[in-house]
């Protein structure tokens, strides 16, 4: 019995050996696993945060993905807008034209009205027994006397047809105006000269009356002097030979003309005797810019009109007229322009 004991104590001793490497294995199999349970939580951690932010940049996508697809939808309502616009826009062209053709077909006639209101119809005749001429309505007011139109015209007009020289109040005779523009048949009204520039040939004379005249003229800004010069387009507006006003075109050839030693306009519209008194207008505006004075002619023994060559009072002469004598409400406000002067190398005649 003894000998089968200690027979067997060896392999007691190497299971022994064995359980304590097993031990050992098992150590260190428990540090592998722990090891790796780490790492595990770490990428678990990991993973958690991952996760957290694409759920992050998913909700910011989806934020911005309605963001676009918003600004799509504003962006397709803008097109279908301007679109919208786009239609609206041919429809207005449309428009355009079809009122541009109207207008075109209707501005003649517009501006034929617009003249005989603002340059024709202003300008009337006056008369006496040997002597006829014009004058322009540049004023309408009221004063104790009652309603009233005053009006330019020439002096030597008004001189020959109320005989100034051989009467002791030239400034009470009363002379004919006619209006040919008021109705059917021309009327006429008594106006007598309240005011005259024997040197510069202007009158001034008044019409005491209740009914209406019509338009006045519109005299120009005392600026726009220096802006005629030669080649400035006007109307030159009277009564030739006694006729009812009438309007010829034509342009300021000289504005730096000198008789007797007074400042005039030469003019190329057509005039003749009987345009004194009358109106020179700008054709742009239809502003009257001077007094239509007198007219030139050739030859001694049957004496020739040259029609276009008339001289008109120039608008720096009315203003300094008009200021001197006090009747300053007949002129817009403006300033003073001097007008050149250069003498005249020959005499016309007053018409």
């Amino acid at each position: 019995m003894a000998i089968g004991a200690l027979i067997g104590l060896p392999q007691v001793n190497d299971f022994v050996a064995r359980s304590a490497q097993q031990q050992s294995d098992l150590s260190e199999l428990q540090g592998q696993v722990d090891l790796l349970s780490q790492q595990h939580q770490k990428l678990q951690t990991g993973i958690t945060f991952y996760r957290n932010e694409l759920e992050k940049q998913s909700m910011r996508l989806d934020s911005q993905d309605s963001v676009i697809q918003s600004g799509f939808g504003r962006m397709e309502d803008g097109f279908l807008r301007m679109e919208t616009g786009l239609g609206n826009l041919d429809g207005l062209r449309n428009t355009v034209e079809e009122q541009a053709v109207t207008v075109a077909s209707i501005q003649p006639d517009v501006v034929r009205e617009t003249l005989r209101r603002e340059v024709l119809r202003p300008v009337f005749q006056v008369s006496g027994e040997d002597a006829v001429g014009s004058a322009v309505l540049v004023y309408h007011g009221k004063d104790e006397k009652g309603p009233y139109y005053l009006a330019l015209s020439c002096f030597h007009v008004l001189r020959d047809i109320i005989d100034y020289y051989e009467v002791d109040a030239p400034n009470e005779v009363l002379f004919d105006n006619i209006f040919d523009q008021l109705g059917e048949k021309p009327i006429t009204l008594q106006g007598r000269m309240i005011a005259e520039n024997i040197p510069a040939d202007l009158a001034l004379l008044r019409i005491d009356t209740e009914m209406d005249l019509g338009p006045i003229a519109t005299i120009a800004a005392l600026p726009k002097e220096a802006m005629v010069d030669a080649f400035t387009p006007v109307y030159t507006v009277g009564c030739p030979l006694g006729t009812n006003a009438q309007a010829t075109r034509g342009e300021v050839t000289r504005n730096d003309w000198v008789v007797d030693g007074q400042d005039y306009w030469m003019v190329s519209s057509p005039a003749y005797f009987g345009n004194s008194g009358g109106g020179v207008f700008l054709e742009e505006g239809h502003e009257l810019i001077g007094i239509f004075s007198k007219i030139y002619t050739h030859g001694s023994f049957r004496p020739q009109v040259v029609t276009h060559m008339g001289l008109a009072v120039p608008l720096s002469t009315i203003y300094a007229w008009v200021r001197s004598i006090g009747y300053d409400r007949i002129l817009p406000q403006a300033e003073a322009v001097s007008p050149r002067i250069e003498e005249a190398s020959s005499a016309p005649q007053a018409d």
